[in-house]
């Protein structure tokens, strides 16, 4: 379990590379969706280290709501637009193009970093 749970975070920071790539070349779309892909890794791993196992669902509210924890409800309700958006890239990058701009970019890129903050404090 131990090992799944590195390689969750070790992707979920190329994810985090990769958006960073994205958002220098003003490719904002595919920074969203790469910034979701990592934040839902970061709490994947997160939910196999305390329970062993997650839902199968790519919703990040759904997941955040099974770690029951005080800081992760602050989280939710302070960045509820931002999963919603990161939620919207997701399904977007599969189905159809929706645009993204530069400040909602940085604002999920702050939120990233706080939920690793919150998930995994060294």
């Amino acid at each position: 379990m131990k090992e799944e749970i590195e390689l969750y975070l070790k992707r979920a920071k190329k994810f985090e590379e990769n958006a960073k790539f994205n958002f220098e070349r003003k490719d904002y779309d595919i920074a969203m969706f790469h910034i979701e892909q990592a934040m839902q890794l970061i709490i994947k791993a997160k939910l196999l280290d305390e329970k062993g196992y997650f839902e199968r669902t790519h919703s990040l509210r759904k997941l955040l709501h099974e770690l029951k924890n005080d800081e992760v409800k602050k989280f939710v309700e302070k960045y509820e637009k931002v999963l919603r958006d990161l939620e919207r890239a997701y399904i977007t990058s599969r189905y159809y193009f929706e645009e993204f701009f530069e400040d909602e970019v940085l604002r999920a890129f702050e939120a990233l970093r706080e939920i690793r903050a919150i998930l995994w404090k060294e």
